[in-house]
């Protein structure tokens, strides 16, 4: 499961939105819905950038939680409703989440009270897809997948992030406006 787990803040959130809709041919929607509301995909970095909490950590979650749907990689994608409680969630009785097999995951970190939290992306491996299939039959057929193009784009994005950062701290990729404010003494968590 390659994955890259980088800092950004700012314009650094902004660049990387960007690489993802002008240069990997991806559909790119929300992991799962606000409750009672069906669930958003973005058109543009923009439209991501204008959410509530953009780049402002609550703790140390991310602000943003996407999924990326490389269209050339095709694959079975469900968007399954959920059943919430009413009782535990003020009221509300549904969300939505995206699911399937070949999906990336693009978790944006941002600032937060105690520092700044990283980024991270990931996607599963055909052969973890294969190990898990029998469990979760409702992603689908893991072979609906083409894995070489999932792991392609998949590698194309951390290798933009790469290749934009400007050190690293630890094996973690640091962007430029988060490089600036570890060196002004905020924390990386």
């Amino acid at each position: 499961m390659p994955n890259c787990d980088f800092y950004a803040v700012g314009g650094d959130l902004q660049k990387v939105l960007e690489f993802v809709f002008e240069e990997l041919g991806c559909r790119v929607f929300e992991l799962s819905s606000k409750p009672d509301t069906e669930l958003r995909e973005f058109r543009s970095a923009e439209e991501v950038m204008t959410l509530g909490g953009f780049g402002e950590c609550i703790g140390n979650a991310h602000s943003v939680y996407l999924q990326l749907w490389a269209q050339s990689a095709s694959g079975e994608v469900e968007i399954r409703k959920i059943s919430l409680n009413p009782k535990a969630c003020n009221g509300a009785t549904f969300r939505y989440q995206i699911q399937g097999w070949g999906l990336i995951q693009l978790y944006l970190g941002g600032i937060s009270k105690a520092g700044i939290i990283h980024s991270h992306t990931n996607h599963n491996s055909e052969k973890r897809a294969e190990k898990w299939a029998s469990t979760y039959d409702e992603l689908g057929a893991v072979s609906s997948w083409d894995w070489k193009v999932v792991n392609q784009v998949s590698s194309k994005l951390n290798r933009y992030i790469r290749k934009i950062s400007v050190l690293k701290l630890n094996s973690r990729p640091v962007l430029p406006e988060a490089g600036r404010d570890l060196e002004a003494g905020k924390n990386a968590l």
